[in-house]
């Protein structure tokens, strides 16, 4: 009974630590949501949730009876009363809490530094603790085998369910030092389950994920080679929680979110890599570029589609795009290449390259003809940073269909060869060769090779839509190509394609800081 009536937080109901009890400060900070308060406010809180407590024991016991003395009470009475008052309500309320934490187990429990979630728990920490508390207070009432591990599993499954109610709380809050706390709620909760057969498969995910936001935190502070250690543990910990996840019974559901959660340790634990193996950028400043990419796109795109918000909002987009800033990072530092084009400037400009394949009609009645063509697109790879770009993808585009060739004429006489125009593009295409990025700033890709497909699709259309004469159209984007150029406050010089340089590589005051 000793843990259940010390000094609880008041925002989450959870304990708080020895150490913190015997400060002689008159403020406490909670370790499970990093909350503080006065002990005044903490000693209040514990008031009323034992009023509480004590109010439904009087309600599930027969009035007068002693929980205190219930070790010598004849145990058929004892039998009776927990048969008959006491398991029913407690079934009840666990049978609620259950499906409360499966509920929370289906979704991703770790997210991507400066991520955040919109999962909101159908409880509050502060109700499972109070659950808790009721299932430690009638506890001694259970005699048989079977009494005594379902009071087992309330006591221990309820801790654990508070637990990850304040790290969904912490993942929907991008705020500093959320994954030390999530570290210690994590191991909290793999320790309350500790012999529950039933629970050891979440158990083994839980100290997972405790060694991975330990690993995280370790990233945050500078640390990247403590950070390394223990993301790499998790992560192997995690693949073997997934496996046993997938055959259970109780759990499988639960297999989805695993796999995610592996999916984002993995991206982690590149970029912690990447920290260390590029001598040029320290820990925290490979953070720092984190931190600009990953905000990249915005809330702003709310009203850009739902399409959109759908492709940012994937796991899968963030292990591309952390992929491709390990390779810049990789090939700075020697150990890899990326494309890069021929031509002068400080820094590099991502590219994707689009092989465009359409026909037009061509002629005039009895003349008329389909011509087959094959051209190129450039998109620039940082075009999501612009909702603008988007609405309109003509402007960040390499825009072939901007001016015909042929003229009038050919199109009367049914000589024309194209109704595009890629000028410079194929050339400095064909000049992308693997090489290094030594020497030069390179621009993080902030889009995927699916938002690109998604981008020229949208160009196309509004194409078609203006020009009845082209009938098929099937783009295929290729792969990422750097190209030299020059960025100022205001723009973005790209003199290797002339004219056919985009009016916008995307929203310039977040281009320019995304480079490494």
């Amino acid at each position: 009974m000793d843990d259940m009536v010390m000094l609880r937080c008041k925002f989450c109901g959870a304990p708080f630590e020895t150490a913190a009890l015997e400060s002689d400060s008159s403020f406490i900070t909670c370790t499970s949501c990093g909350t503080s308060q006065t002990r005044i406010d903490a000693k209040e809180y514990l008031d009323q949730m034992m009023g509480q407590v004590k109010s439904w024991i009087s309600k599930a016991i027969p009035t007068g009876m002693n929980i205190s003395q219930a070790d010598n009470m004849d145990p058929v009475a004892r039998h009776s009363i927990f048969s008959n008052s006491v398991r029913p309500r407690i079934e009840t309320e666990l049978t609620e809490y259950r499906f409360g934490f499966l509920s929370l187990l289906s979704n991703q429990l770790m997210m991507m530094p400066h991520r955040t979630t919109s999962f909101r728990s159908t409880h509050a920490s502060s109700s499972a603790f109070e659950f808790n508390a009721k299932a430690k207070s009638v506890a001694p009432l259970a005699i048989d085998a079977d009494s005594k591990e379902l009071m087992d599993t309330a006591d221990k499954m309820s801790v654990a369910y508070a637990m990850m109610i304040n790290n969904m709380k912490l993942l929907a809050e991008n705020k500093p030092g959320r994954y030390e706390l999530m570290t210690t709620n994590f191991n909290e909760a793999a320790d309350a389950l500790k012999g529950l057969k039933r629970y050891d498969v979440v158990r083994q995910r839980l100290e997972a994920l405790g060694e991975v936001a330990k690993g995280i935190a370790f990233l945050e502070s500078g640390n990247a080679v403590e950070s390394r250690v223990k993301i790499q543990s998790g992560l192997e910990l995690l693949e073997k929680a997934k496996q046993n996840t997938m055959t259970n019974m109780d759990f499988g559901s639960t297999y989805l979110a695993v796999e995610k959660e592996a999916a984002v340790t993995g991206v982690i634990l590149n970029i912690v890599e990447t920290a260390l193996y590029d001598p040029s950028t320290s820990p925290l400043e490979t953070l720092e570029i984190l931190k600009r990419v990953m905000t990249a796109p915005t809330t702003e795109y709310k009203s850009a589609g739902t399409d959109w918000r759908g492709m940012f909002g994937s796991t899968k987009r963030f292990i591309e795009i952390f992929g491709n800033m390990s390779s810049i990072s990789a090939s700075r530092a020697g150990k890899d290449t990326i494309s890069v084009a021929g031509g002068a400037g400080s820094m590099l400009m991502p590219f994707w390259s689009v092989d465009l394949r359409y026909t037009f009609v061509t002629g005039a009645l009895f003349g008329k003809k389909s011509v087959e063509v094959r051209e190129y697109l450039l998109v620039p790879a940082s075009f999501v940073t612009s909702p603008e770009s988007l609405d309109n993808p003509r402007g960040s585009i390499t825009d072939i269909f901007a001016s015909r060739s042929g003229g009038f004429l050919s199109g009367i006489k049914g000589s024309e060869k194209s109704i595009s125009e890629s000028g410079e593009i194929g050339t400095v295409i064909r000049s992308a060769a693997d090489g290094s990025a030594s020497g030069r700033k390179a621009i993080v890709p902030v889009s995927t090779k699916k938002e690109a497909e998604s981008f020229v699709l949208a160009y196309l259309r509004q194409q078609t839509t203006d020009s009845s004469k082209l009938k098929l159209i099937k783009p295929t984007v290729d792969k990422l190509i750097y190209i030299p150029c020059e960025i100022t406050d205001a723009s973005v010089s790209l003199p290797s394609l002339g004219k056919m340089a985009p009016k916008s590589v995307g929203r310039i005051e977040t281009v320019r800081t995304l480079y490494m």
